[in-house]
């Protein structure tokens, strides 16, 4: 084989191997960039993985870039993470588990977004009634909106069933 057959081989190889063309790559750089408060970047990395992962919307890398990208537009748009996650939520009722309920709506509270987990929390409640994770989160936003001294947001809460100490 020429050298430069075999140098071409290597760079098409590496090519095919780099993180950019691998949707599990891009997601992992997303799961990182997310873990460290990267946000804008972390929903990049998600976006790009999902666009290449195209229509395979069945398999787990995609769920996981998928709710990645949602969990990271908490910080970056309440209203389109909440507006997504909604969406996701209904048309995968048996793939969406109350634990993924908890976790968008702990993250738009964490990050102030009381209204926005409070519409998760009530979405949530309603796909998994007995949910001791809702429950939890119902308890950890009522807390929140305790502390906020937002009489809207404690009206809401307690229409969700939250009765405080």
């Amino acid at each position: 084989m020429s050298a430069k057959l075999s140098v071409l081989l290597c760079l098409t190889l590496l090519t095919g191997c780099s993180g950019a063309s691998n949707p599990k790559a891009l997601t992992d750089q997303g799961s990182e960039a997310l873990r460290s408060g990267k946000y804008e970047d972390a929903a990049d990395s998600f976006e790009q993985a999902l666009a290449k992962l195209g229509g395979e919307t069945s398999g787990p890398e995609w769920m996981r870039a998928k709710l990645g990208s949602i969990e990271a537009q908490t910080h970056i748009d309440a209203t389109k993470a909440t507006e997504d996650f909604l969406s996701f939520a209904a048309s995968n009722p048996d793939r969406v588990t109350d634990s993924h309920f908890n976790l968008i709506g702990s993250r738009l509270g964490d990050s102030g977004h009381l209204a926005e987990a409070f519409a998760v929390l009530e979405a949530g409640k309603k796909a998994h009634p007995e949910s001791p994770h809702l429950e939890a989160l119902l308890n950890e936003l009522g807390k929140k909106a305790e502390s906020s001294g937002d009489p809207d947001a404690l009206e809401a809460i307690k229409s969700l069933g939250y009765v405080g100490d």
